[in-house]
């Protein structure tokens, strides 16, 4: 980055402060290992045929297993587990993340039983782009909870909001 884009940076992550992202853990088992990581970078992509992606930094732990797994989950976390948002977001705590609450299987992503919504996608491509990976997949499966009261991020703190359902 060069000196003259530094105040189009600041001010761009000062706009993306603005706008509200519901909080996600990525997970992948490579190898009977199960990894995660928390990211608010996710969108539906199609409905036809269902599909979605998410946004991985290149610097993130899982990122060189990301690219060859044949399947990621997506665990959508509802406004309780914030606690799980901020596990996933620290390296030291990698060792806590999966000891309750997921279904494991040592072969596919590990799925928060309780999650929001819980996305098991077929990963099918990636595109690179500045310091972040584009992964795309084809949804397989989804578990949902009948409530609807995610997780949200928004001007660096995180918080909920609730349906009128």
């Amino acid at each position: 980055m060069t000196d003259s884009a530094a105040p189009l940076v600041d001010d761009f992550k000062q706009a993306m402060r603005r706008v509200a992202s519901t909080v996600n853990v990525i997970t992948i088992c490579v190898g009977g290992k199960p990894m995660g990581i928390t990211a608010t970078a996710m969108s539906s992509l199609a409905m036809d045929p269902p599909s979605l992606l998410v946004c991985i930094n290149r610097a993130a732990a899982l990122y060189a297993s990301i690219k060859d797994v044949t399947h990621f989950g997506v665990n959508v976390l509802h406004r309780d587990q914030a606690h799980l948002a901020q596990m996933f977001a620290d390296r030291a705590q990698a060792a806590s993340r999966f000891i309750e609450g997921w279904h494991l299987d040592d072969v596919g992503p590990p799925r928060l039983v309780d999650a929001q919504a819980s996305i098991l996608c077929r990963r099918t491509d990636h595109h690179q782009f500045g310091t972040h990976s584009i992964i795309i997949g084809v949804v397989e499966e989804v578990n949902f909870r009948p409530d609807t009261h995610p997780l949200i991020y928004l001007d660096g703190q995180y918080g909920s909001v609730a349906s009128d359902r």
